[in-house]
């Protein structure tokens, strides 16, 4: 029997990577520099949650922004493989964006469809908090001040990227809401989170 070098080795004669058999869909093979390695998910997915409940009223008291996930194009089809079919980007009892993991990064995206103003408000002011259950123990790790006083309706769309500590893990992060004065009326909000790379890698 003739011995032919594996890097020789074509189509048909090639095996396939080592543990493949074991590893679930959506993992890659990643060395450890150390002559080994193991299978890890790809680092990518998104989810999208729409609200479908009444209008939530924001004035000059932070308050927390609820998207309940329950509209009609709500899609979670193309998660990231770790949590496909397991797991949510998105809380729709607790309105908390949850990480997959400490060292996670994401985008996010929210839409905040303004319905209706009164006391002419001028500005709203959007934090992501961190610290827990309500916002007198709030960590914000995002703020972002909008302009309004649009003729309603019309949509407020912020977007930017993060990244989850330990922190973020244990309390998921929450949205607070306040205008500068008067109030206003958001109707139907949304979050976009679309994952950028995974603590795990």
């Amino acid at each position: 029997m003739a011995t032919i070098a594996h890097s020789a080795l074509t189509t048909t004669d090639l095996h396939e990577p080592k543990g493949v058999a074991a590893a679930t869909e959506g993992r890659f093979y990643m060395s450890d520099g150390a002559g080994s390695g193991n299978w890890q998910y790809l680092p990518m997915g998104w989810g999208y949650y729409k609200d479908d409940a009444t209008a939530q009223t924001f004035n000059t008291t932070e308050a927390l922004l609820s998207i309940d996930g329950a509209g009609s194009t709500t899609d979670e089809a193309y998660l990231p493989f770790a949590i496909r079919g397991s797991g949510s980007l998105w809380n729709t009892t607790t309105d908390k964006i949850t990480p997959i993991q400490a060292g996670d990064s994401y985008n996010v995206r929210l839409d905040l469809p303004v319905t209706s103003e009164t006391g002419n408000p001028t500005e709203f002011t959007i934090y992501l908090d961190i610290g827990g259950s309500t916002f007198a123990s709030a960590v914000s790790i995002v703020t972002r001040y909008v302009g309004t006083g649009k003729s309603t309706p019309y949509t407020i769309s912020v977007g930017f990227p993060i990244f989850c500590g330990s922190t973020f893990i244990s309390n998921g992060g929450q949205f607070w809401l306040a205008t500068d004065t008067g109030s206003l009326n958001i109707t139907a909000p949304s979050i976009f989170i679309d994952m950028n790379t995974s603590g795990a890698l």
